[in-house]
């Protein structure tokens, strides 16, 4: 990496070099019997440019030729892509705390055991299609450049997952496990969850009406998107967000605090950025207050602010992090746990939904903060007991409207795979619309 740097200097460059490795292996089973197993090693290289005030970028997967990386991205100069921005002197870190070295050397015989210890936790479901999945990765990011930052981090990850399908579909709810060195359960979830699935098993028409709605943690992802959209400095840029000359006003309900903290985490914790900046807490919503533009290099400096450490690598699905370039993302951003347990926010609906998947969560306009879901599933709420599911149902409208609605946030975090850890949220008052 240091010749590569070296060569794009040479060139009258200033020169960003980032690299990733990346090792995991994984096995599922549905109903008792394997049905994937998979093993992966993948590593890369991206290198930046800034030149004449324009930005070069190129990837490889093989760093043979360094000489041809960087003409590539001298090439890529051309499309005149603009950058009045330098990287930053970020100076030495590494961190490894997050990373536990029997994890790299895990082999297939203890994922198999793994998966087996979360099977057992869900002998007393009866109907339905159970699948179960384990594994674990370990991952290492290194980021150089001419400014004279030398960055690493390095970590692991342990998890697990049981889903139980309700019979004759592909839906179904589910709970994820997951750790640095290994993936404890939470006996308690997986017991609520059998329990949920049970009851939740016979279909209810409820026809159109307005009621309580709890947004589980596995769908909190389709509030957080349009939040995060509305509130990034490209939005901002652009003038296009509906959060324009709202800071420091009240947005949603007092009960709500969105904030972006990449140090904090059960792993994968992060204490600098995709381009080397360091990160820290950024309250985005504070109290229902909006607090907090978020950005990266180039919309800060074509903002004239300072960057604060939320410039990633990968969309709202993932993606290929060395063949994308960094932008705002607030992809460790969670909802701050709240004052109620998951069974006091229950008690409270008489009548309502419990929102465990959002089908179409990319529906509406994201941006404006338009919301028109699918419940996949939704399970339906009398007087505090789970009693069922509800058949085709739909939820719609703006989620500042919704967000604005809180009566309870859950006082205990759920790890979910597109967002980290956040609780369950309780809104009154929500359309549903059911066959």
């Amino acid at each position: 990496m240091e010749k590569l740097l070296k060569i794009a200097a040479a060139k009258g460059c200033k020169a960003e070099v980032f690299s990733t490795r990346e090792k995991s292996l994984s096995m599922s089973k549905v109903n008792g019997a394997v049905s994937d197993v998979s093993a992966s090693i993948q590593s890369g290289v991206s290198l930046r440019i800034l030149k004449d005030g324009k930005l070069g970028f190129a990837y490889t997967k093989n760093l043979i030729d360094r000489e041809e990386l960087v003409a590539n991205a001298l090439a890529s100069l051309d499309a005149g892509v603009e950058a009045l921005y330098n990287f930053p002197d970020s100076g030495s870190i590494s961190f490894s705390e997050d990373y536990d070295e029997a994890v790299e050397e895990m082999s297939f015989p203890e994922i198999r055991k793994n998966l087996e210890q979360i099977e057992s936790l869900y002998g007393e479901m009866k109907e339905g299609i159970f699948q179960a999945s384990a594994g674990c990765e370990t991952s290492e990011t290194r980021i150089i450049n001419t400014s004279g930052s030398d960055l690493f981090e390095k970590s692991s990850s342990v998890y697990g997952v049981g889903s139980m399908i309700y019979p004759g579909t592909s839906s179904g709810i589910r709970n994820i496990f997951l750790g640095k060195s290994d993936a404890e359960p939470c006996v308690s979830d997986v017991k609520r969850t059998i329990d949920f699935f049970h009851s939740s098993l016979p279909e209810i028409e409820i026809g159109d009406s307005r009621m309580k709605v709890m947004f589980a943690p596995d769908s909190m992802y389709a509030l957080t998107w349009r939040l995060g959209t509305a509130s990034s400095a490209k939005s901002f840029y652009e003038k296009v967000s509906p959060l324009l000359n709202k800071v420091n006003e009240q947005v949603i309900s007092p009960l709500l605090s969105l904030v972006s903290d990449p140090t904090e985490g059960r792993t994968g914790r992060r204490l600098f950025d995709d381009e080397g900046i360091k990160t820290a807490r950024i309250p985005v919503f504070e109290n229902g207050v909006f607090k907090a533009v978020y950005n990266n290099l180039d919309y800060a400096s074509k903002m004239n602010t300072k960057p604060v450490g939320t410039g990633f690598r990968g969309g709202m699905w993932g993606g290929d992090r060395v063949s994308m370039s960094p932008a705002p993302s607030l992809s460790h951003a969670t909802f701050a746990l709240g004052g109620k347990s998951f069974e006091e926010m229950l008690a409270m609906m008489d009548r309502g939904v419990i929102i465990y998947g959002a089908l179409g969560a990319h529906s509406g306009n994201i941006l404006n903060g338009d919301l028109s879901i699918g419940l996949n599933p939704g399970l339906y709420v009398e007087n505090g007991k789970v009693t069922g599911r509800v058949k085709d149902a739909m939820m719609a409208g703006n989620i500042y409207e919704m967000l604005s609605k809180a009566i309870a946030v859950e006082n205990a975090p759920h790890y979910t795979d597109s967002m980290y850890d956040n609780p369950a949220i309780l809104l009154d008052d929500i359309s549903v619309v059911g066959s």
